[in-house]
């Protein structure tokens, strides 16, 4: 990742600097790498795509010339500080909980603004975004409120399905009841109504008993039999859609993305822009601007995960929404031909120069090249003909 982020700083994507009149400090919290776990295991998939997301977006903001970043690693990851600290980049080593605990709220409260990341599982970033609230600095994320709701798998399920906005049949799983429905579906998905990337997901048939024990008991043993959702499986392509979320309500759609998925729902990767008909690529844009325009409070870079089901491709399904900076990052700030953090930091009225807040007649441009990445944030691009 570290090569990636350093073909970045060269100057690849963003020959100019951008100039901020005073020095904008940003505090970039991500939870794993940043020593929120430490005294426990470090999840491989989280840690990857935690890494990922946290140097993509510290190298950008340091193209922002008179910006300073703060941040913290996790003292296993020590080492990724070496090269990268300077005069504009503070990095803090945590070598426990406690440590983590205080240098978030120092940092935070030393800052300009504050991105965090961090998983929606049991109202962790909600409960982070409002510690910085409550500091009183600018936060980047969106708020706790539009945190919750996007969180919770079945209250956005049902939220969805209020506003006539296409999405998965959700509802909450009673263990004790017969195992699976017997109509309306061969093969369904059990899944944590707040979890994170690809934890406790199963697939399980409906005649086997065997799947639904083997998921029942992995809740058990988590502790959160009562967190578990059941969908229906649908066949179909996994896609996924970066927007960039101003306080105005304006909104700005990214090229629409493929999601490479693992037969567990292990995240791989994703390309942009995915190669889809123009009227599939109208619905997809259709829904997310739909589904954005019902929920306040959005804010910054989220992320939209959809399905076009093989049945009938041009009806796109909502699957989640990521509110918070996601994956797809690295690859969408390797496609812009601007600074992804630089937009987010004049739209949250954080430069003060003369150049005003982007409107939408200054869309970004996205050049005629499709990028490949991987869960690591290792990118490839290449020309579209």
């Amino acid at each position: 990742m570290r090569a990636v982020g350093r073909a970045g700083l060269r100057g690849e994507n963003f020959p100019l600097m951008f100039t901020a009149s005073r020095p904008v400090r940003v505090f970039v919290s991500e939870f794993v790498c940043g020593g929120g776990l430490e005294g426990s295991s470090l999840p491989d998939s989280l840690l990857r795509e935690g890494r990922a997301m946290l140097w993509a977006v510290v190298d950008d903001l340091l193209q922002v010339a008179g910006c300073q970043v703060v941040t913290t690693l996790d003292r296993r990851l020590a080492h990724e500080a070496q090269d990268r600290r300077t005069s504009r980049c503070q990095i803090a080593i945590v070598t426990s909980v406690d440590e983590e605990q205080r240098l978030f709220e120092e940092s935070a409260a030393s800052s300009d603004a504050v991105l965090v990341i961090a998983p929606e599982t049991d109202g962790l970033l909600a409960d982070r975004v409002r510690r910085v609230l409550t500091l009183g600095v600018t936060t980047l994320n969106c708020s706790p409120e539009a945190i919750e709701l996007c969180g919770d798998k079945l209250r956005l399920a049902r939220h969805c399905e209020d506003r006539g906005l296409a999405t998965l049949p959700t509802q909450m799983i009673d263990w004790s009841s017969s195992p699976l429905p017997s109509v309306g579906s061969s093969e369904w998905v059990i899944k944590p109504r707040d979890g994170a990337g690809s934890w406790l997901m199963f697939r399980v048939r409906t005649d086997s008993l065997e799947d639904w024990q083997r998921a029942e008991t992995a809740f058990a043993w988590s502790g959160i039999p009562g967190k578990a959702l059941i969908q229906p499986f649908v066949r179909g392509w996994p896609l996924s859609v970066g927007c960039h979320c101003q306080p105005n309500g304006e909104i700005e759609i990214f090229p629409i993305g493929e999601q490479r998925l693992s037969k567990d729902f292990a995240y791989l990767g994703g390309s942009i822009p995915a190669a889809l008909p123009l009227a599939t690529e109208t619905a997809v844009r259709d829904l997310v601007q739909r589904t954005c325009a019902t929920i306040s409070g959005l804010n910054g870079h989220i992320g939209f995960d959809l399905l076009l089901p093989e049945a009938d491709p041009t009806r796109p399904l909502l699957v989640e929404i990521n509110p918070r900076l996601t994956t797809s990052y690295v690859g969408y700030r390797r496609l812009s031909k601007s600074n992804l953090a630089e937009r987010w930091l004049r739209c949250a009225g954080l430069l003060s120069d003369s150049k005003p807040a982007p409107q939408p007649s200054s869309a970004l441009k996205w050049p005629a090249r499709r990028i490949d990445f991987d869960a690591h944030g290792h990118v490839r691009s290449s020309d579209v003909s």
